[in-house]
């Protein structure tokens, strides 16, 4: 059968190919004809002609049909495909193709063997040495490893796949600069999705978020890969983008569903106080992920007996803190009413609530006069203590204190910051009000949580507590209006650093910040 020029040069086949009458029918298109009617023809035909030509053209695609089967892990198959292609045309490709046989049965010390093989008869063939690189590199032979990467890449400089290895290999042996630099030169040959994908997994390890983001979302300019978009939305997360990693996640779902992707936009969902739509995607998570089932549960049932006694056995720290809140819920009670609360907005978000001092996000939000979310972040200074009032309303219940914190804060000063003040903000509350911890434990408690929600501002406050600090008296003293959210909380954990006492409040300006000082430093226990 005649094959086109052009067709016969792309896929290795002779200008005239060898065709059984009876494989006449199972050629639909020229450039589709099935493997195995290549093969079955070539066969016929070096059974006439015995020679290199057409013993040339065979031994190919039975090399071919052994990839096939050995891709699909049909190795009986492979293995029958590779001795007839050894018995037609010996030559190194059979020790090569042995070698990825004995790799894929996890026999490395084999492959080894039959790699060294092929290149002692072809010392010019860059990818025995690759091979043998990832062979080396199973068997943490790093240093001979990269030694074949980089002979595989003398060979071939065009070929980019050694220097992505040779960045996996300093990867594994957290050398992460020299990992960056394999990367970075990988992608300058080839902008390869799996390079990206190292490259961002790298920064995310080196909390380099900014450079992760730019990475991962050049690499889905080029080619989307759901396994780019999932670290992705791990990343924008941890920048505080939580709504654009929502978006990825929700796609995600969509069209690459997996238990750990429904996991992750359950949590986020979670954190962002879509409580419903958490629980039905944590639902589909599955039982490996039962855990954060139960715990969003709580936000949408409220704090009971069975859901407890389940998650005892999952996290029983936390399922104890719910019991002792539940056993101490009176006390908690009395000691708020005692409270001399200081802000009057206290009186609005009492309209702005339900019977169980949930706060009604529709009603605040058309009482406040919010169009869209996030609009108050520039007025931030003026609604801290709706947020305050709002956990302050929510009684001795701490699942409640933080949904009505959530919902608050990000109504009024959107995912970003907005997350980040309503997590610190709650977790000084509950720490204060439902814990004897020390103030110092509190603080680290909340870095801690807060850089999972926005690395960047959990960074700033804590290189400013790493820093060698004045005194509290200068602190006062050159107090100044915070201009932004990241003001704000950089001035409170600053504030709290020091250990204060209630009569160090008194000295603050009076503004949002020495009510709130005041508020948190009265229920202290140093």
């Amino acid at each position: 059968m005649p094959i086109k020029p052009e067709i016969a040069k792309t896929h290795n086949l002779p200008i005239k190919l060898p065709v059984l009458v009876e494989d006449l029918p199972l050629i639909t298109e020229i450039d589709k004809i099935p493997l195995e009617v290549i093969i079955r023809g070539l066969e016929a035909q070096y059974e006439i002609e015995k020679n290199d030509y057409w013993g040339s053209y065979l031994a190919y695609f039975y090399y071919e049909a052994f990839k096939k089967h050995l891709n699909k892990n049909q190795l009986e198959k492979a293995k029958e495909y590779l001795e007839k292609a050894k018995n037609t045309m010996y030559d190194y490709r059979y020790h090569f193709y042995l070698g990825l046989l004995f790799s894929k049965l996890s026999d490395y010390d084999n492959a080894e063997i039959e790699l060294k093989r092929a290149i002692s008869l072809n010392p010019n063939f860059y990818l025995g040495y690759y091979e043998l690189g990832n062979i080396l590199y199973l068997k943490k032979d790093y240093d001979e490893a990269i030694e074949m990467y980089m002979k595989s890449l003398e060979l071939n400089k065009e070929f980019s796949l050694p220097l992505l290895k040779i960045g996996d290999v300093y990867f594994e042996n957290n050398q992460l600069k020299d990992a960056e630099l394999a990367y970075k030169a990988a992608l300058k040959i080839e902008k390869l999705p799996e390079v990206y994908l190292r490259l961002g997994v790298l920064y995310n390890t080196r909390y380099q978020f900014e450079n992760a983001e730019k990475v991962f979302k050049e690499a889905l300019s080029i080619e989307y890969k759901p396994e780019i978009a999932y670290n992705l939305s791990y990343t924008l997360t941890r920048l505080g983008k939580h709504l654009q990693a929502l978006q990825l996640l929700k796609e995600l779902v969509n069209n690459y569903p997996s238990s750990e992707v429904y996991n992750e936009l359950g949590l986020l969902q979670k954190n962002l106080g879509f409580y419903e739509e958490a629980k039905e995607n944590l639902k589909l998570a599955g039982d490996e992920y039962r855990e954060n089932y139960l715990k969003v549960q709580l936000f949408i049932e409220g704090i009971k007996e069975e859901i407890l006694k389940e998650l005892k056995e999952y996290d029983p720290e936390y399922t104890e803190f719910l019991k002792n809140v539940l056993r101490n819920k009176d006390n908690i009670e009395k000691k708020l009413e005692e409270c001399d609360f200081p802000f009057s907005e206290l009186e609005i978000i009492f309209d702005l609530t339900d019977e169980n001092g949930e706060i009604l996000l529709d009603k605040f939000m058309e009482t406040l006069k919010i169009k869209n979310i996030g609009e108050k972040k520039n007025e931030f200074y003026k609604f801290i203590p709706f947020i305050i009032s709002g956990m302050y309303i929510a009684g001795a219940d701490p699942i409640l204190i933080e949904k009505n914190a959530i919902k608050i804060s990000i109504t009024l000063f959107g995912d970003g910051e907005g997350v980040v003040l309503a997590k610190t903000l709650t977790t000084f509350y509950l720490s204060i009000l439902f814990t004897n911890d020390p103030i110092e434990f509190i603080i680290e408690k909340t870095l801690e949580i807060i850089s999972e929600f926005h690395y960047p501002i959990s960074k700033k406050i804590a290189d400013l507590l790493e820093n060698e600090k004045t005194s509290l008296d200068d602190f006062i003293d050159n107090f100044k209006e915070p201009e932004n959210i990241l003001d704000f909380l950089l001035q409170l954990f600053e504030f709290f650093s020091y250990s204060p006492h209630i009569e160090d409040t008194k000295h603050l300006p009076n503004t949002t910040f020495r009510k709130t000082a005041e508020f948190f430093t009265k229920h202290l226990n140093f």
